[in-house]
């Protein structure tokens, strides 16, 4: 079960290298804003690749849509970027590379950010929109466990065990 309770004030991700982003809570409004800029890139994309084939030209700065790995790689990374245009209100730890001053948030910064930097990037879209989000905030008490595994659960099929031992293995007789 999910209880329908949720962060609704901004808060701070640490993305790591010393980057803190502060975010608007992940909500359907935020999703569906990054979800509309993504087609909008891919369309643009198509609109773009389809122009320069019907020119005869050659586009190697373009993906290619055609290979659905590339098409789903470059949906996903726009989508991230969607996210973080309409989520990243503040952010800590980004410098100008000519002056080492803070560099100022903009749609053209943050662009720069998740492209050059795919970790930053990818730490955010678990963080922001994965389901520690939802965990944390459920406090669910099946939370993975530090190793990765579930939480453990009660026994849903008592004597399943002891029957199992009972049946001897196919396999032995061969």
């Amino acid at each position: 079960m999910l209880k329908l309770k949720f962060k609704n004030e901004p808060y701070w991700l640490d993305l790591g290298m010393g980057v803190r982003v502060k975010v608007k809570p992940c909500t359907s409004s935020v999703f569906y804003e990054a979800k509309a800029f993504m087609n909008s890139k891919v369309a643009e994309v198509a609109k773009l690749l389809k122009d320069v084939r019907e020119n005869g030209a050659k586009d190697k700065d373009l993906p290619d849509l055609e290979d659905i790995t590339k098409r789903e790689a470059y949906a996903d990374q726009q989508l991230i970027l969607g996210l973080a245009l309409a989520g990243i209100i503040e952010w800590d730890g980004i410098l100008e590379a000519e002056t080492d001053e803070k560099a100022p948030l903009t749609p053209v910064k943050i662009e720069e950010l998740f492209t050059n930097f795919w970790s930053i990037a990818e730490t955010f879209r678990q963080q922001y929109c994965g389901i520690q989000e939802i965990l944390e905030a459920e406090k669910n008490a099946y939370t993975p466990e530090q190793n990765g595994t579930s939480a453990p659960g009660g026994t849903t099929a008592k004597g399943a065990l002891v029957a199992e031992q009972a049946v001897p293995s196919t396999n032995a007789d061969m």
